[in-house]
C-alpha cells in the first residue's frame, strides 16, 4: 500500500513537472517575442525623436526657398549650423535635409557631412516612409536601404513653413548594422534564457522522477545560481530596475530548512516568472512612453489612434475632440539659452497640459508637438486654463528667468463630426489648421510687439 502510493505520487508529480515545462517553452516564445517587438519600438522612437526634434528647430520659410543658388546664403548656414549640431552631438550616421521635386521624387538639400556630402539637387533613394514623411507624417523604415553611402534605416520629419505645409524633410540614418545588432542583443538574452528554463525545466522533471534527495539539494544551490544569472541578464537590459526585493528572493530558505525540496523549488520558479512578466512591462514602458516628459509618446498615439479608426470603420457611434499644441519660439530659446533650456521647456509645457487636461489621453508626437484626444468632451475649459498657465509662467520667467522673452503654445481643436468627417485623420488636420493659424497670430502680435519697443527706445 505505501509503495501505491509513493508511485501514484510519482506519476501526479511528473504530471506537473510535465505541465511546467509546457508552461516555461510557451512563456519563453512570448516573452522573446513581446521583448523583440518592444525593442524595435523603442528604437524606431528614438530615431523619430531625433529627426523630429531637429525638423521642429528648421525653419521652414528658408528651406522652402532654397535652391542650388542659395549655397552659403545666411538662410543655408542657419538651416546648415542646426543639422551640424546633431551630426556632432548625437549617436547617429547622418543627418540631413530632403527637398521634394515629384510626387514620389526627392533629392538632397542641405547635407552637413564634412566627407562626401550628398550634392545639392541630387536624387535620393525612395522609401515608404520618405513618401509619408512628405505627407505629413514623420516615419521610419520597415526595411533597410542601400545607396552610395552605405546600407540604412532611415527616421523621415517634414519641416513646416509659416502656413502649415511641407517645406522639406529632414532625414536622420542609422547604420542597419548597428539597428540590427540592438535587436539581436536584446534577442540573444531572452532566447538564452528561453534555453536556460526549458534545459532546468527538463533536469527537474528528470531529478524528480528519480527522487534522489542529494540531486534535490544540488539543484537547489543551482538554482540559486540561476536565480542569480536570471538578475545579471535582466540588469543588462534595464539596469535602472529596483532588484533588491528579488536578489533577497534569490538565496530563499525554509524555516525548517531543505524539508520539502520540490516546494522550495517552486517558489524559486515563481519568482523567476515574476520577475520576466514586470520585465515585459518595464520594457513596454519604455516603448510607449516618452523620455523626456513622460507622457505617452507616438507609438502610443498611433496605436490608439487605429483602435479609434477601427471604431469608426465599423460604424459605432462615438463622439470625441481633438486639441493640437506647439510650443512658440522654441527655436529661439535653444538658439539664445542653449538645448537644455529648451528641454526644460517642453517639460514646463508638458505639465501644464498634464494638469490642465488631466484625466485624458495626451500624447508628444514630435519635438515640441502635443495632441490630447478627449472623448465627449468640450475642451474650451481646458484650453482656457492652459492658456492662464501659460501666461502665469511668463510673468513669472521660472525657467528662462528673462521676462522680456514670451513663451507661448499654439493650440488648435476639433470635434468629430459624421456629416463631414471620414475618419480621424479629418478631424486632426482641422484642429492641425487652426493651431497654424494660432501660431500665425502669435508671431504677428509678438513682432507688432517688438516693433513697438524699438519705435520708444
Amino acid at each position: 500500500m505505501h509503495i501505491r502510493k509513493i508511485k501514484r505520487t510519482t506519476k501526479y508529480t511528473l504530471l506537473i513537472i510535465t505541465l511546467m515545462i509546457l508552461f516555461n517553452l510557451a512563456f519563453g516564445v512570448i516573452l522573446s517575442k513581446a521583448a523583440l517587438k518592444a525593442m524595435r519600438a523603442q528604437i524606431d522612437e528614438r530615431m523619430l525623436d531625433i529627426s523630429n526634434t531637429a525638423a521642429a528647430m528648421i525653419n521652414g520659410d528658408d528651406l522652402a526657398r532654397m535652391t542650388a543658388d542659395d549655397l552659403g546664403s545666411p538662410e543655408y548656414q542657419r538651416v546648415m549650423e542646426n543639422l551640424t549640431y546633431f551630426q556632432d552631438n548625437i549617436e547617429l550616421s547622418y543627418i540631413y535635409c530632403i527637398m521634394q521635386v515629384g510626387e514620389r521624387e526627392f533629392v538632397f538639400g542641405v547635407d552637413p557631412t564634412i566627407e562626401n556630402p550628398g550634392e545639392f539637387g541630387s536624387p535620393i533613394v525612395y522609401t515608404d516612409a520618405l513618401y509619408n514623411a512628405s505627407k505629413g507624417k514623420a516615419d521610419v523604415d520597415d526595411e533597410p536601404y542601400e545607396d552610395d553611402w552605405g546600407k540604412f534605416y532611415s527616421a523621415y520629419s517634414p519641416v513646416y513653413d509659416s502656413n502649415g505645409d511641407v517645406a522639406g524633410i529632414v532625414a536622420v540614418d542609422f547604420e542597419a548594422r548597428w539597428y540590427q545588432n540592438r535587436i539581436k542583443q536584446l534577442g540573444t538574452i531572452t532566447i538564452g534564457f528561453t534555453v536556460l528554463a526549458f534545459v532546468f525545466s527538463l533536469g527537474l522533471s528528470v531529478i524528480i522522477a528519480t527522487r534522489f534527495r542529494k540531486s534535490f539539494m544540488h539543484l537547489y544551490k543551482k538554482m540559486n545560481d540561476l536565480s542569480v544569472g536570471i538578475e545579471t541578464l535582466v540588469h543588462e537590459v534595464a539596469p535602472e530596475s529596483e532588484t533588491e526585493d528579488y536578489t533577497s528572493l534569490a538565496s530563499i530558505e525554509s524555516k525548517n530548512g531543505f524539508g520539502d525540496a520540490v516546494d522550495l523549488l517552486g517558489d524559486k520558479i515563481n519568482v523567476m516568472q515574476a520577475r520576466l512578466a514586470k520585465q515585459i512591462e518595464v520594457i513596454r514602458s519604455h516603448a510607449y512612453v516618452d523620455s523626456l516628459t513622460g507622457l505617452d509618446n507616438r507609438t502610443s498615439y498611433e496605436e490608439y489612434v487605429n483602435r479609434l479608426e477601427k471604431k469608426l470603420i465599423d460604424g459605432l457611434r462615438i463622439s470625441f475632440s481633438v486639441v493640437v499644441f506647439d510650443i512658440n519660439q522654441l527655436k529661439a530659446v535653444n538658439d539664445t539659452f542653449g538645448h537644455e533650456y529648451g528641454d526644460m521647456v517642453i517639460v514646463s509645457v508638458a505639465k501644464d497640459i498634464s494638469r490642465s487636461f488631466e484625466g485624458h489621453r495626451i500624447y508628444r508626437i514630435g519635438g515640441d508637438e502635443f495632441v490630447c484626444i478627449l472623448e465627449d468632451v468640450d475642451p474650451s475649459v481646458n484650453i482656457e486654463r492652459i492658456r492662464e498657465e501659460v501666461d502665469k509662467k511668463n510673468l513669472e520667467s521660472p525657467i528662462l528667468h528673462d521676462s522680456s522673452f514670451e513663451i507661448g503654445v499654439s493650440i488648435g481643436c476639433a470635434t468629430y463630426d459624421p456629416a463631414v468627417d471620414y475618419g480621424y485623420m479629418e478631424v486632426f488636420n482641422r484642429a492641425d489648421t487652426a493651431m497654424y493659424a494660432d501660431k500665425r497670430a502669435f508671431y504677428q502680435t509678438h513682432q507688432d510687439r517688438r516693433n513697438k519697443e524699438s519705435e520708444h527706445k
